[in-house]
């Protein structure tokens, strides 16, 4: 532990690239080894971002290093971590951290009992605007929170059938971007949802079957190349979610409710609202929180570190600054844990909203997610 950290990255899609990227930027690591079960795309990947070596296996990748960063899609989170953890590898798994709540526990209880750190992907907690805002709420600036409101509509085109229009892969919005919005909930209220009711939107039947993509931002180009009305298109089934509605409340009574749609006909840059019994924060988009009182103009919140996003449509830089700040709090939660807290690199000043993000908080989402589809079986009020 004396030396960089060594870094293997499972995966060669966009979330490997974002992973890589991330680690790189820390300037504390090796990047040092990738694997994929596509081996030319790993190779290019690899070129591109100087990793060492690439490896056929995920057990040599695990032999060569000392912390496994996940980046596949979430159907093989469970095994990778799982292995690693049993290496004693320190391992970052992606969101959403599992495909069912089942597997995120067996997850969890695998690093506490190896003794490894362990992190998930929630990079929107290192957002400068949206740590700003949590900690308004903290310090007091609208009272009691009473209810968080939060709405995000992307005007997707309809994409090529792919792992996310698979609800059995860890594919829908409520997964994939909606496990953003509920970690930032939690941490935002610094408390966990008891009760929701929700209902999934099935906006998308069918899919075409299209060509097949490792990049997700391939995805999105081909079908803005080739739009096709939602609906129209005729091919795979579809059978996850692509938009949804949720409300719920947390022990203390605060009520907390959530759409998004994937494919409705245009964007809508998305809105983060907290009200309380003394005014309300609102953020949306690049403009940052603003605090609104009774009686007083609305007054920006100050946002230290600068940049901000409100999440869906991110400008890819912005993206990638999150995942900076995210490898580097990992990176130093590793060394702290090795006895080398003087490797530890300095974090960027008031741009974290929470500690580090583990697969404890991807349990606690997974358990609201599978709340939510419980509701919307039921169509009444579920448990989290």
């Amino acid at each position: 532990m004396s030396g960089p950290l060594r870094v293997g990255v499972v995966g060669a899609g966009w979330g490997a690239g974002l992973h890589l990227e991330g680690f790189r930027r820390t300037g504390r690591v090796r990047l040092a080894v990738l694997t994929s079960r596509t081996q030319e795309r790993a190779g290019q990947l690899a070129a591109r971002f100087g990793v060492e070596e690439v490896v056929d296996s995920l057990d040599e990748l695990i032999e060569k290093v000392d912390v496994v960063s996940v980046a596949t899609p979430p159907d093989a989170h469970h095994d990778a971590v799982l292995r690693a953890a049993a290496a004693g590898r320190h391992v970052l798994c992606d969101k959403p951290v599992a495909v069912r709540a089942d597997q995120a526990r067996e997850m969890l209880e695998a690093a506490e009992k190896a003794g490894v750190v362990h992190a998930t992907g929630f990079v929107w907690r290192y957002d400068p605007a949206f740590a700003a805002m949590a900690r308004a709420v903290a310090a007091g600036a609208i009272g009691r929170p009473l209810h968080v409101r939060v709405a995000s509509v992307m005007g997707l085109p309809p994409l090529p059938y792919n792992w996310m229009y698979r609800r059995e892969d860890g594919g829908g919005a409520l997964m994939q971007h909606g496990s953003h919005v509920l970690d930032r909930i939690r941490v935002l209220l610094g408390e966990e949802l008891t009760l929701v009711r929700g209902e999934l939107h099935h906006d998308l039947r069918e899919a075409e079957d299209g060509p097949r993509f490792h990049h997700v931002l391939e995805v999105f180009d081909w079908a803005r190349r080739n739009p096709a009305p939602v609906g129209s298109a005729k091919g795979l089934p579809v059978t996850a979610d692509t938009g949804y509605e949720l409300s719920g409340t947390t022990a203390s009574g605060v009520r907390v409710s959530v759409y998004e749609a994937w494919h409705a006909s245009s964007r809508v840059e998305e809105s983060f609202a907290v009200h309380g019994t003394e005014g309300s924060l609102e953020w949306s988009g690049a403009d940052g929180p603003v605090l609104l009182r009774p009686g007083r103009d609305p007054e920006a919140v100050d946002v230290p570190g600068g940049g901000s996003s409100s999440g869906a449509g991110a400008a890819r830089e912005h993206g990638l600054m999150l995942w900076h700040r995210f490898a580097d709090s990992f990176v130093t939660a590793v060394r702290t844990r090795g006895g080398h807290p003087a490797a530890s690199g300095p974090e960027p000043e008031g741009t974290a909203a929470g500690p580090l993000p583990t697969l404890d908080d991807g349990l606690q989402v997974m358990r609201i997610v599978e709340a939510v589809h419980a509701s919307h079986r039921s169509r009444h009020e579920e448990h989290v």
